[in-house]
């Protein structure tokens, strides 16, 4: 049996999301004789491309309907279920595939659905529909899986954790490199990200740090900063649109922290790259971030201030930082790709072991 790799979906300014698809692409690529559907960004993905999608239904398309295009477009495809095996790195299926594997990173939307109202919709009415068809679902985290479980009502022992990874040959610290006084926030798009709090407790560092906001733009951006003004915060709080790889590296490596203070999350990939870079990280206390992170970062409560001052008292303190170290480095070694890799390849053969593979 043939694998297919869905990466339809994957747009020109990948995220979390997208970033996830390219090396799970690429490494079941290596693995196994894989068949690809394209996205509208192919130049880093490895493999034979069958079926091309349009740039239409990509992640980040400005096509008006794009997610109305996405699923028709989708609803066309089919392969036969007694040679092909369809594995989507994310929750973007095929209508009428009953042979396949999707992604499910995170129910963020179902949390939240004033933010995400077609996904919304989406995971709601039709992300169930779609679940029947599929033999495994795979997710991000242990935490994403049981909620995954119990929202679905999808047997927990075919749910399996396939997590993300940090590239340390990609982020990276440089030695004795100078801190400098910013506090950066990345991926602040939507609400969830929770970069209000942050702003409501300016009290505790605006008299140290200035804070780059990045990645953030519509209306969240528009409702920042007007507490940007009512805060008094002027010219210490710096909102950027999206950031390349190479200036999110720069950033990670000359901030004194990355402040994540999300109110929900699937896994959390900017905690981990920032680490990977040598940054000091401030973290939401949500299940997620005890599961992924550990104790490799300072935790705040959401909602109480005590905790923000408690926070930047300690991102002052050498000692509980240095203390960190090893924690740091047991987290980056279990969340790498080569772990997610083979993690990956070992359940796609439990659940089909007469997929052939790739003898290059």
């Amino acid at each position: 049996m043939k694998i297919v790799l869905n990466m339809s979906v994957l747009g020109k300014n990948p995220t979390g999301l997208g970033v996830y698809s390219q090396h799970t692409c690429n490494r079941v690529s290596s693995y196994f004789n894989a068949k690809i559907i394209g996205g509208s960004k192919n130049e880093n993905i490895k493999g034979e491309i069958i079926i091309q999608a349009p740039e239409s239904i990509s992640l980040g398309s400005k096509s008006t309907f794009a997610t109305l295009r996405r699923l028709l477009w989708l609803s066309k495809i089919k392969f036969n279920t007694h040679q092909y095996l369809v594995y989507s790195p994310t929750h973007h299926g095929l209508t009428n595939q009953k042979n396949q594997i999707i992604t499910i990173h995170d129910l963020i939307c179902i949390h939240h659905k004033k933010q995400h109202r077609f996904q919304y919709l989406y995971f709601k009415y039709y992300l169930p529909y779609l679940i029947r068809k599929c033999r495994a679902i795979f997710t991000v985290s242990q935490t994403s899986k049981e909620e995954i479980a119990n929202y679905y009502k999808f047997p927990l022992e075919k749910i399996f954790v396939i997590p993300n990874g940090v590239d340390r040959a990609v982020y990276t610290s440089v030695p004795n490199r100078k801190k400098e006084n910013f506090l950066l926030m990345v991926g602040a798009r939507y609400p969830h990200k929770n970069v209000e709090d942050v702003l409501r407790n300016s009290a505790y560092w605006k008299d140290q740090y200035t804070l780059i906001v990045a990645s953030c733009s519509e209306s969240y951006k528009r409702e920042l900063e007007e507490i940007v003004i009512s805060e008094k915060l002027g010219n210490q709080v710096i909102f950027k649109d999206y950031l390349s790889q190479t200036e999110l590296i720069n950033l990670y490596q000359t901030c004194s922290a990355l402040v994540y203070p999300s109110k929900w999350e699937g896994f959390g990939i900017p905690p981990l790259e920032a680490l990977a870079c040598g940054a000091n990280v401030i973290a939401s206390d949500i299940p997620v971030h005890r599961e992924v992170l550990g104790d490799a970062v300072t935790y705040i409560e959401i909602g109480k201030k005590e905790s923000w001052k408690k926070a930047f008292e300690d991102l002052e303190n050498n000692t509980i930082q240095n203390s960190k170290a090893l924690e740091i480095e047991r987290v980056l070694k279990k969340y790498s790709w080569d772990q997610a890799a083979d993690k990956l390849k070992d359940v796609l053969i439990s659940l089909e072991p007469t997929l052939e593979l790739n003898i290059k």
